[in-house]
């Protein structure tokens, strides 16, 4: 009892607030009140501990390991170990804020190598910068003083800020590596003593919290994503992202510890914590934007390829996303090719059931030293070696995540065709299918079509050429050895179609037409809704007899989200209301 009415005071806030707001309290007292209880060593069940008064204990005793370990460090470290202090700086003991000061005087702070990486390496420095100032670089483990280290860590922040409201960030929308930025920005809100830092924090937060929004279905991260983990790409629901999706958006209803297909299993699981302790609130306008689902919608962004360093003409190329929306399901693709080595997934449909693995896709597992030699500075010839160290699955013939040269797509709205052209002689010259066993019913048809419902929601896919099946502990493995070959794909609904009776009807009478004839590898299909659709692979992709020109993108282009590209601006809009988010001027304007 004691444990609750402290965390009862501690999240008391605003008194006029909406419903979605008062929901949102609760739930972040959840979270403190189980994280607290909690016997992990990290620092976010300490800081759950600190801020409710629960295990004391315990909480400095895996501090003063954490510290004393110096095995322990890197950017992770860097900014959940500054973060543990300034949410717990009140009843932290003396010895124990010397020993965490200490810790960014002895240990290494490696800054890592990716997007993610730098953004809670330069969120750890500057706080801790802020934090002790005015001391030498004898102070420091890098070798530099408090203010040469805030200045760094300032100067890359404000990069990342414009770079990530301009072009887009290169580690985009995963619903794995979430947790990364959101975290270190929710900790950078809460303690930036700037008042235009406070705000730069504020303004990614209510970025990235829209960009999940408008791809956010009953606690799925729908859409195609930069990077995800084999086991949250085949789980939708599993991914750190649902997480954040039940704090903040409320939805799925059941709390992620509560549920095996939902418990937290990364490194990161317990750091929605900082969100829960944090004073940001998540803007009415954006919690409408996630959670509203009555109308379906086409929704698209332009992101960025990660730095490419070798084999490349352009430092940062546009991604292209394409997502349709209903609330049913998400069908959501990116257009092909290497956008993101190692965990790329380029397209699927993810539906809205209460039942795991709600996803179907298809990819090729590809693999190759030359790919990652475009993003990573090693020798071409040990990287891939070296990416499977630390990845495990980079060179598995039966990964579910993966970029690909050979992998174009063509999208409008419930349908989409995925062309693949692997060059001879490639590693894995196969492609596979991810079809769950939690399907209602999956039907292999003698017209050539695949036809799969879950719920409400039905899928039909076409494949191009001869597949094979393989049965697998969670799902049905399609694998195609021609290296030639593709996929038609329409999604319905009992909205739309009435009955998957009917929707099979429909695309039985269907078949498309495909071009194999030398360098051409060409398929055109006319979808039940009368669109034409043609795509030619390394070709023009063409929608009802107009080309499809990628460069007429915006950076968001939606019912709810609207920004051009290269101008920082990026207007929300819900019933009438707008929100500005301008990373330009550094400022936030709403009007009603």
């Amino acid at each position: 009892m004691k444990t609750v009415l402290l965390v009862v005071a501690f999240v008391a806030g605003v008194m006029d607030v909406s419903s979605a707001q008062r929901s949102f309290e609760e739930r972040r007292e959840k979270i403190l009140v189980v994280a607290s209880s909690e016997r992990d060593r990290g620092f976010a069940t300490i800081t759950a501990k600190l801020l409710t008064g629960q295990d004391l204990p315990f909480a400095f005793a895996m501090l003063d390991s954490l510290t004393y370990d110096q095995s322990i460090g890197g950017m992770f470290y860097a900014y959940t170990l500054i973060g543990c202090y300034l949410h717990g700086e009140h009843v932290l003991p003396d010895t124990l804020k010397r020993k965490m000061r200490e810790a960014y005087r002895v240990r290494t702070m490696y800054r890592g190598d990716t997007e993610n990486h730098w953004v809670m390496y330069y969120t750890g420095l500057y706080l801790a910068a802020q934090t002790w100032p005015n001391e030498d670089e004898a102070r420091w483990f890098n070798g530099k003083s408090s203010e040469e280290n805030f200045e760094e860590a300032r100067g890359w922040l404000n990069h990342w800020f414009d770079i990530s409201s301009t072009i887009g960030q290169g580690e985009f929308d995963s619903p794995t590596y979430i947790t990364t930025f959101l975290t270190p920005m929710l900790v950078l809100y809460e303690f930036a003593k700037d008042p235009a830092m406070k705000t730069k924090a504020q303004l990614m937060l209510d970025l990235l919290f829209v960009d999940f929004a408008a791809e956010h279905l009953a606690g799925n991260y729908g859409g195609g994503h930069s990077r995800d983990y084999p086991e949250d790409i085949i789980n939708p629901l599993a991914a750190p992202s649902t997480f954040w999706a039940w704090l903040y958006f409320g939805q799925p209803e059941t709390p992620p510890w509560n549920e095996t297909r939902y418990r937290p299993r990364h490194r990161s699981a317990w750091e929605p914590v900082f969100g829960a302790a944090s004073s940001y609130r998540l803007p009415d306008i954006i919690y409408h934007i996630a959670t509203n689902r009555s109308k379906p919608y086409v929704h698209t962004e332009t992101k960025r390829v990660r730095n490419i360093i070798r084999f490349g003409k352009e430092k940062n190329p546009p991604v292209y996303k394409y997502s349709y929306v209903t609330k049913n399901y998400i069908l959501g693709s990116l257009h092909g090719g290497i956008l993101q080595p190692i965990q790329q997934h380029t397209w699927d449909v993810t539906y809205v059931s209460d039942k795991p693995n709600n996803t179907i896709f298809t990819l090729h597992p590809f693999s190759s030293g030359k790919e990652l030699a475009m993003f990573f500075p090693e020798e071409q010839k040990f990287l891939s070696d070296e990416v499977d160290r630390y990845h495990n699955v980079y060179t598995n013939p039966n990964k579910w995540n993966s970029s690909s040269p050979y992998e174009q797509t063509l999208q409008h709205k419930n349908a989409l065709i995925v062309l693949y052209d692997i060059e001879e002689g490639t590693t894995h010259s196969h492609v596979d299918g991810f079809f769950p066993k939690t399907l209602d019913e999956r039907i292999v048809d003698a017209s050539g079509w695949i036809f799969a419902r879950s719920g409400n929601t039905f899928v039909g896919i076409f494949p191009l050429k001869k597949y094979e099946w393989k049965e697998e502990d969670v799902n049905w493995r399609l694998r195609s050895f021609e290296r030639r070959n593709g996929f038609v794909v329409e999604v319905g609904s009992s909205d739309e179609d009435g009955s998957f009776e009917n929707f099979r009807t429909t695309l039985m009478k269907r078949r498309p037409r495909a071009r194999d004839k030398g360098k051409h590898w060409e398929v055109k299909y006319r979808t039940r809704g009368g669109h034409v659709l043609q795509l030619t692979f390394n070709g023009k992709r063409i929608i009802d007899g107009q080309q499809v020109d990628f460069k007429q993108y915006k950076f968001f282009n939606g019912p709810y989200v609207q920004s051009e590209r290269g101008s920082g601006v990026i207007t929300l809009t819900y019933g009438g209301k707008r929100r500005i988010l301008d990373f330009k001027r550094g400022r936030i304007t709403e009007t009603p």
